[in-house]
C-alpha cells in the first residue's frame, strides 16, 4: 500500500538543491495550468517512485513543471528520465540543470494534444503525470500513457497479461469535498478507458495556488487491463485547459 510520508532529511537536502537553482526556474504559466507543488509533495513521490525503481530504469514524465524529475534525478542520479513538455522554458531549466548536476534526463518537447512518436515513446513501464484537471484532459493524458507504454505490436501480445501487470501509471488529479461529482467523473473516465485504480491516496500533492482544488490533488496509482481499447488509442483535439486558450 502506498504511504503519505515525508522524509525530513531528504525534505532539507533537496530544498538545498533547489535554493541554488531558484533565480533561473521559469515562473508557472496560468495559460497552462501550472501551479507548483510543494517540496514536501516532491519528496512525496520521490519516495513512492522509488518502491518501483528496481524493475524499471527508465521513468517518463509527461509534463513537468513541478520539477519532478529533477528532484528524483537528486537522489538517484543513475536513473534514466525522460520529460516531455509543451513549455520550452520548463525544458530549458530541466536541461540547464541537469547538464549543471550531470544528471540523466532526456527532454522533448512534445504538445500531448497530439500522438507521441512512435519510434521513441512505446514501450515505459512507469509514467509520472499530473495533467490539466479537466475530464477532457485526463482522458488525453491517459491516452498518451498507453502510446508511450503499450505503443507498437499487436492488440494480443500487448494485452497479455504479464504486460499489462508491469505497466504503472501514477496520475494526479483533484477536486474538493464540495465537487465528489468530479471525483466520480474521473473515475469513471478511468473505467470507460479499462484502467483499474490499484490505489488511490486523498489529497497527496500540495501546491502553492491552484485555490480552485483547494491547493491539492489526489494521487492516482493505474494499470491497464484488456478492457483498453488500443485501436481507439487516440481521440480529438479539445479544449481542455480550464483557462480557456487551449
Amino acid at each position: 500500500m502506498l504511504k503519505l510520508e515525508t522524509d525530513q532529511e531528504k525534505l532539507k537536502k533537496l530544498k538545498e538543491f533547489l535554493e541554488k537553482y531558484k533565480n533561473w526556474r521559469p515562473r508557472p504559466k496560468r495559460e497552462y495550468d501550472q501551479f507548483f507543488a510543494t517540496e514536501e509533495t516532491l519528496i512525496r513521490r520521490v519516495s513512492i517512485l522509488e518502491n518501483f525503481m528496481c524493475q524499471n530504469q527508465e521513468i517518463l514524465f509527461l509534463g513537468d513543471d513541478d520539477l519532478t524529475s529533477l528532484a528524483l534525478a537528486f537522489f538517484h542520479s543513475d536513473v534514466k528520465l525522460f520529460v516531455v513538455d509543451i513549455d520550452k522554458d520548463i525544458l530549458n531549466f530541466i536541461n540547464f540543470v541537469s547538464e549543471k548536476e550531470k544528471f540523466n534526463i532526456e527532454t522533448y518537447y512534445h504538445d500531448l494534444r497530439n500522438p507521441l512518436p512512435k519510434d521513441k515513446f512505446k514501450k515505459f513501464n512507469l509514467i509520472f503525470t499530473d495533467p490539466p484537471y479537466t475530464p477532457s484532459a485526463l482522458e488525453l493524458w491517459l491516452t498518451r500513457c498507453l502510446e508511450a507504454s503499450l505503443g507498437s505490436g499487436s492488440n494480443k501480445k500487448r494485452k497479455r497479461p504479464e504486460v499489462l501487470s508491469s505497466k504503472y501509471y501514477f496520475v494526479c488529479y483533484g477536486y474538493t469535498n464540495k465537487e465528489t461529482e468530479r471525483g466520480l467523473k474521473i473515475q469513471e473516465i478511468i473505467t470507460k478507458m479499462g484502467f483499474v485504480i490499484q490505489e488511490k491516496i486523498r489529497d497527496f500533492n500540495n501546491y502553492y495556488g491552484a485555490e480552485s482544488i483547494g491547493s491539492k490533488s489526489d494521487l492516482y496509482l493505474l494499470q491497464p487491463t484488456p478492457k483498453i481499447n488500443l485501436k481507439k488509442i487516440d481521440i480529438e483535439r479539445t479544449k481542455f485547459y480550464t483557462h480557456g486558450k487551449f
